[in-house]
């Protein structure tokens, strides 16, 4: 298992992710931002306009999937 960090950016600001979460493979972490991505689309209040993106980082800090939402 490996630790990755789903922090969002959102009106022109990064909110960071310090906790992460854990997952077996970069695929499996590149899905769970998807539906981040998803899930915060879906709420009735969600601002299409803001720019929001969930970006997938691994443990060493590289970037390894965006999402728009």
């Amino acid at each position: 298992m490996r630790r990755y960090y789903f922090p969002i950016f959102h009106n022109g600001e990064t909110q960071a992710d310090d906790v992460g979460e854990l997952f077996r493979s970069a695929e499996l972490a590149v899905q769970y931002g998807a539906r981040v991505a998803r899930d915060i689309a879906s709420d009735p209040d969600c601002d299409r306009d803001a720019g929001t993106v969930v970006i997938v980082v691994d443990a060493s800090g590289a970037e390894i999937a965006r999402h728009r939402v």
